[in-house]
C-alpha cells in the first residue's frame, strides 16, 4: 500500500502537487496585475500534471510565469478594464433609480455570459499556445462558441467551491489551500480534450508539403482565420519542445528541401 509507486502514494503525490500548485498561484497573484501571468503558469503545470509529464511544480511554474508573463498581463488588463465596464454598467442599472427595459438586462446577461465562456478558454490558450494576444483572445471566444457545452462546463466548475462554502462554512481552510489547484486541474483535465484534436490538426498541416500548405481547403476549423493570416505574415505553427510556436514559413521550406 506504502509503496512509491501504489495507488494510494501516487494519489496523494498528485495532493501534494496541486497544493503547491494552488499555493504558488496565490502567492504570484498578490500584485494583482500579475494575476494573468500566474493564470497561464498554472495552467502551463496542470496540463503537465494531467499528462502526467510534470516534474517541479516550483521551477515549472517559475519558468512559465517567466515566458508568459508579457502577453499574459497584457490580456489580464484588458479583462480588468472589460469586466469594470460591465460593473459599471450593473451598477447603473441597479441603482441610477432609472427603469430600464427587460430587453436591455437580458442583453446584459447574455453578453457577461459570453464573455465568462470566452475567458475561462484564454490563460489555458495562452499557456497552450503562442499567439499574438489579438489571436489569443479571438481563438479564445470562437473556441468557446464552437464548444458550448465544455464551456458552460468551465464556467461552472468555478461555482462548485462557493457551493461548497455555503453548505459547509468549516470546509473553508480545506477550500483555501486546495481550490485554485484542483478548478485548474479539472479545467486542464477538460480542456486538453478540446485541445488535442486542434493540436493534432496544426501538426498535420505543418507536415505537408510547401505547396500543400498553400491549399484553401486545408483550412478548416477553429484555428482557420488566424492561421491564414499568419501564413500571410509568413509565420506558421508548429509543435517544438513540448508547445506549438510560431516560426517563418521560409524555415520549413528550408527544412524540407535539406530532407530531400
Amino acid at each position: 500500500m506504502f509503496k512509491l509507486d501504489s495507488p494510494l502514494m501516487n494519489f496523494l503525490n498528485k495532493v501534494a502537487d496541486i497544493m503547491i500548485l494552488n499555493l504558488m498561484f496565490i502567492v504570484f497573484s498578490i500584485p494583482f496585475f500579475t494575476i494573468g501571468a500566474a493564470f497561464s503558469a498554472a495552467y502551463y503545470m496542470g496540463f503537465k500534471m494531467v499528462k502526467n509529464e510534470e516534474t517541479y511544480i516550483v521551477k515549472g511554474f517559475w519558468k512559465a510565469f517567466k515566458e508568459n508573463f508579457k502577453q499574459a498581463t497584457a490580456i489580464w488588463l484588458i479583462l480588468v478594464v472589460v469586466f469594470g465596464i460591465l460593473i459599471a454598467d450593473y451598477r447603473i442599472i441597479a441603482y441610477s433609480g432609472i427603469e430600464f427595459a427587460q430587453w436591455i438586462r437580458i442583453a446584459m446577461t447574455t453578453v457577461t455570459l459570453v464573455v465568462l465562456m470566452g475567458v475561462v478558454f484564454l490563460f489555458p490558450l495562452q499557456a497552450r499556445f503562442i499567439n499574438p494576444v489579438k489571436n489569443t483572445i479571438k481563438n479564445a471566444f470562437l473556441m468557446a462558441l464552437s464548444h458550448l457545452p465544455t464551456a458552460f462546463l468551465l464556467v461552472a466548475v468555478y461555482a462548485v467551491p462557493v457551493v461548497f462554502l455555503y453548505f459547509i462554512p468549516q470546509s473553508l481552510p480545506i477550500l483555501i489551500l486546495m481550490t485554485f489547484g484542483v478548478v485548474i486541474y479539472i479545467k486542464s483535465f477538460l480542456l486538453l480534450r478540446v485541445f488535442r484534436k486542434y493540436e493534432e490538426a496544426i501538426i498535420n498541416r505543418n507536415q505537408v508539403t510547401p505547396g500543400d500548405a498553400d491549399d484553401p481547403e486545408a483550412d478548416s476549423g477553429i484555428f482557420a482565420e488566424s492561421d491564414r493570416i499568419e501564413r500571410e505574415n509568413k509565420m506558421v505553427r508548429v509543435f517544438r519542445n513540448g508547445k506549438f510556436v510560431e516560426v517563418p514559413e521560409s524555415s520549413l521550406n528550408q527544412d524540407a528541401e535539406a530532407k530531400k
